[in-house]
């Protein structure tokens, strides 16, 4: 983690003279979502550590970090030297047909650090086809058909999954989304806003368990129906929402009570995103399938799996992966990434970044009316903008204000422009110092906006 020489400065317009140039050529090739760029109005020129270089010479401090999939900043020397010796040696290969020894020792190791009760791996590319895999994975081992699933969540973009589980807001799949039968859909829990009730919380988020048993299970499914509950342990999409040990309580409790099996999607929360290796140790959780990605690459290449007990995976039948899953490159440069991860520095940095959020952003909540709650979990940080105090309902016009106005001032994170959620997600290996000026900027951005 080295010393920050200078801060990043925008100069010119966004987007600059060469990014609107090339944007305008994006525009001419690429499908309609990638023809839109409000949201990050400059082209990327380079990348170094934990700043970013457009190509007309502005930067940003990097709180996107490849949506989590660069955990250790833009090109960890370790990781890049394993990938690049791994493929001189071994080039590219279908690792599910013909192994090598990176892949083999990553799934020893991935073992070894997960929760008690995981014994079994199953290679997959991306985070998407590891739940696909996962909800496979359940059915078969239970006999049973239905998956309950929580709204907010994202699973990935396949076409089961957006039909179902996986939308954090219907407009993605607006004109095409299925309507596919062996899911049910919960409140996933937070304290902030929760159904039935006005005005924003704190509010009991085991509400939606008391849902769940007295309405869902007495009048749709019966328990013994449900083969598992598929829930990310905090939401990322839906705003870094951590639910309370009284509530990991009572869903694990129904676990055991009814058979279910837990399906815990770490594809983003993993590899100490949340200042532990896996979120599930915040809660002593003790998942039945465990899904990794975007941070188990260590910033190499693509990796992505399903984790699971031995009464889960050693027979199974059903068949994860495909041609790229595992390819023996990107195993060596996860294996380089967990390597890192070994050291506790990165997760202690991780867990100052939480603390140094809270003291630089929460404030705002009294501050500032349109400030409706401030969350973070280890490298991540959420503002949720609402239209006044004492409101939970959501003002994603000004959330993008914030956005530009950050961007302005050299900060660059997640924004939507439909959402009211402005996410911070930076490398784990940030600075201390650049993380908290990076809280600052935003916070002035907020200011600067509620003024107007």
């Amino acid at each position: 983690m080295t010393e920050v020489l200078a801060h990043p400065e925008v100069h010119t317009d966004l987007p600059g003279p060469r990014s609107r140039e090339l944007l305008a050529r994006r525009d001419k090739a690429f499908e309609g979502p990638l023809r839109n760029y409000i949201n990050v109005p400059f082209v990327l020129g380079e990348k170094h550590g934990h700043v970013l270089t457009d190509v007309d010479g502005n930067s940003f401090a990097d709180h996107v970090s490849a949506w989590g999939a660069a955990p250790y900043g833009a090109q960890p020397p370790s990781v890049r030297d394993a990938v690049a010796t791994a493929w001189d040696r071994y080039g590219m290969e279908i690792s599910q047909y013909l192994s090598s020894e990176p892949v083999i020792t990553l799934a020893e190791r991935l073992i070894d650090l997960a929760p008690a009760g995981i014994t079994r791996v199953a290679p997959t590319v991306t985070g998407t086809e590891a739940v696909e895999g996962a909800v496979k994975l359940a059915r078969e081992a239970t006999g049973r058909p239905i998956i309950l699933g929580f709204l907010g969540q994202y699973h990935g973009e396949s076409t089961y999954l957006t039909a179902t589980t996986s939308t954090d807001m219907p407009g993605n799949t607006s004109h095409y989304t299925q309507y596919v039968p062996g899911v049910i859909l919960l409140p996933y829990p937070q304290r902030f806003r929760a159904p039935f009730h006005r005005g924003p919380g704190p509010h009991d988020d085991t509400l939606c368990l008391d849902y769940l048993r007295e309405w869902i299970l007495r009048y749709q499914v019966e328990p013994e129906q449900v083969a598992g509950v598929l829930i990310e342990p905090v939401a990322g999409e839906a705003g870094i929402l951590a639910p309370s040990q009284a509530f990991w309580d009572g869903l694990t409790g129904l676990c055991r009570e009814y058979g279910w099996k837990l399906l815990l999607d770490e594809v983003q929360t993993c590899m100490g995103r949340c200042g532990t290796v896996f979120a599930a140790e915040r809660w002593g959780l003790q998942p039945d399938l465990l899904l990794v990605g975007k941070g188990v690459t260590g910033g190499g290449q693509a990796v992505a799996g399903v984790l699971g007990t031995e009464e889960m995976m050693a027979n199974a039948h059903a068949h994860l992966g495909g041609t790229y899953a595992w390819e023996p490159a990107a195993c060596a440069g996860a294996l380089a990434g967990l390597d890192l991860l070994a050291d506790g520095r990165i997760l202690a940095n991780a867990k100052s970044m939480e603390a140094i959020a809270h003291e630089e952003l929460s404030p705002l909540i009294d501050e500032l009316g349109q400030v409706g709650d401030v969350r973070a979990a280890g490298a991540w940080a959420c503002l949720e903008f609402v239209t006044g105090a004492g409101s939970t309902v959501p003002d994603p016009a000004f959330q993008h204000a914030v956005h530009r106005a950050a961007l302005r001032k050299g900060v660059f994170a997640i924004s939507e422009d439909t959402k009211p959620l402005y996410r911070m997600q930076p490398a784990l290996t940030m600075e201390l110092e650049l993380f908290r000026w990076s809280c600052r900027q935003v916070a002035d951005a907020a200011r600067q906006v509620s003024a107007r």
